[in-house]
């Protein structure tokens, strides 16, 4: 696994590089589940995982997420009865804190700007009780399908579906909270030494970040249009790029000045480790996860 000259300068410029390339090259991200309470109790799911022999850690920031390894060894989440039955979602730990983030409640309207393949969907809709509107917009055909397949498994009943581009998305009414879980290279995903660490590591490079960095500014642009006064905003990336994450979010909020940041560095009352002060930005090497970028904006 080779990790470019550039690639090494900067990031070793963000973080200490050698720590974060002992967690690339010698583990694995932590396979993690969030319990739908919209089909089961985080107790009874608990249980029910566990006489299969799974075993699991709550993840601190989540009261229905839980670390999952199986006794007998690696095994595959996606097979078990449990999954087909909508019991849990698989996601990412660091994935379980954007829809916390949105404040909303049963009688919100909510859009979730790129929504496939619906692990964050699925958490909205948990949080609302299944109840209000979720609006859940993906502009690709094939994931937009993975989408309402995982929506019924869970039992999602508050969601309609639109396929629009989200830079272009046109408005229909006012939203309560967005969530824009923006595309973008992808580079928080880099962890373990799989195909897709050395893919990425492979298509790094500065000219795709600058890319992604604009079209992420036209996404957070059209947001805001769609926002109510009051209304809550929380952009997401895999990303540990600086012009994704808070360079970008930086420089929304200059040209924005009826806009505060309002991220929060504890949840659940437990404070999350982040290289940033103003924002979250958890590393791969902070929790044996991928890494994620989060701010949460509102507006005035």
């Amino acid at each position: 696994m080779r990790f470019k000259e550039n690639f090494v300068e900067k990031y070793s410029k963000l973080i200490d590089f050698e720590a974060y390339k002992d967690s690339v090259l010698h583990r694995y991200a932590r396979q993690s589940i969030r319990i739908n309470t919209i089909k089961c109790s985080v107790n009874e799911a608990v249980k029910n995982l566990q006489k299969d022999g799974w075993i699991l850690e709550e993840v601190p920031w989540c009261k229905e997420g839980f670390f999952i390894e199986h006794e007998s060894g690696r095994r595959d989440l996606g097979t078990t009865d449990q999954h087909k039955n909508g019991m849990f979602f698989s996601q990412g730990a660091p994935s379980m804190i954007p829809a916390q983030l949105l404040d909303i409640d049963s009688h919100s309207v909510v859009l979730d700007m790129c929504a496939a393949p619906g692990g964050k969907t699925n958490h909205i809709a948990c949080l609302m009780h299944n109840k209000g509107k979720i609006v859940a917009n993906d502009a690709n055909g094939f994931r937009e399908r993975i989408l309402k397949i995982n929506m019924e498994r869970c039992g999602v009943k508050n969601v309609v579906y639109t396929k629009e581009k989200a830079e272009d998305y046109f408005c229909r009414e006012e939203f309560d909270a967005i969530l824009i879980d923006a595309p973008c290279t992808g580079s928080g995903l880099i962890k373990g030494n799989i195909a897709r660490t050395k893919k990425l590591l492979k298509e790094w490079n500065p000219n795709m970040i600058k890319k992604y960095a604009r079209m992420q500014r036209k996404m957070l642009e059209k947001a805001y249009s769609c926002l109510k006064n009051g209304g809550r905003m929380v952009y997401a990336t895999c990303s540990i790029e600086p012009e994704e994450d808070e360079i970008v979010i930086d420089a929304f909020l200059k040209d924005h000045k009826d806009c505060k940041n309002v991220t929060p560095r504890k949840i659940n009352n437990y404070e999350i480790k982040s290289s940033l002060k103003n924002y979250l930005k958890i590393w791969p090497h902070y929790y044996d996860t991928n890494g994620l970028f989060i701010a949460a904006l509102e507006k005035k």
